[in-house]
């Protein structure tokens, strides 16, 4: 499916996002022509690596006719609020299907862990804790302890917390995590 988003809005800039615009240079050229060509439009930079389309513009020209002035030129199946989560492509491959039945198998047991703790640990805890022990006892069997570089401690610091708070830090957002 090939959609188009408001990514964002900002008095007198809007960022539209297009994935189909990737390595299409001239789709890109073709699409920051008819923009700028909008009455109100001051300058349109479009980066077809990432398929980023940000527009500066006057404050009396909106998000909604850059849009439809992009769905004429690039034609995309869906316009996309700024916020709206992009639709899932129907050809997932076997390894994200994969993941998906392993995320699905670890939510169970979290879900399993925090009602035999009454809900005073989780998995991602209960791992944490598992690695600590684990390495408090390599240092006391080897009476070495071995630091790994800073940047992979913290590399797994933010992975191991963005991984298992992920559902906090979005309904902190007020975005729904499922």
């Amino acid at each position: 499916m090939r959609w188009l988003q408001i990514a964002h809005i900002l008095p007198g800039r809007t960022r539209l996002r297009f994935p189909a615009l990737r390595g299409d240079a001239a789709a890109g050229e073709r699409i920051a022509e008819e923009l700028a060509a909008l009455p109100g439009v001051r300058e349109v930079r479009v980066r077809p690596f990432t398929g980023s389309i940000l527009v500066h513009h006057e404050p009396e020209v909106t998000s909604a006719t850059l849009a439809l002035a992009a769905h004429r030129i690039l034609a995309p199946d869906r316009i996309l609020e700024v916020g709206e989560r992009p639709p899932r492509s129907p050809d997932v491959p076997e390894l994200s299907r994969i993941a998906r039945l392993a995320a699905k198998a670890f939510r169970e047991i979290d879900r399993d862990v925090r009602r035999a703790s009454q809900g005073s640990l989780d998995l991602g805890t209960l791992v944490t804790l598992g690695f600590f022990g684990a390495g408090a006892a390599d240092v006391a069997t080897s009476r070495e302890l071995v630091l790994p570089p800073w940047f992979n401690l913290a590399w797994w610091g933010y992975r191991t917390f963005m991984t298992n708070e992920q559902d906090e830090i979005h309904s902190a957002d007020g975005v729904d995590a499922g």
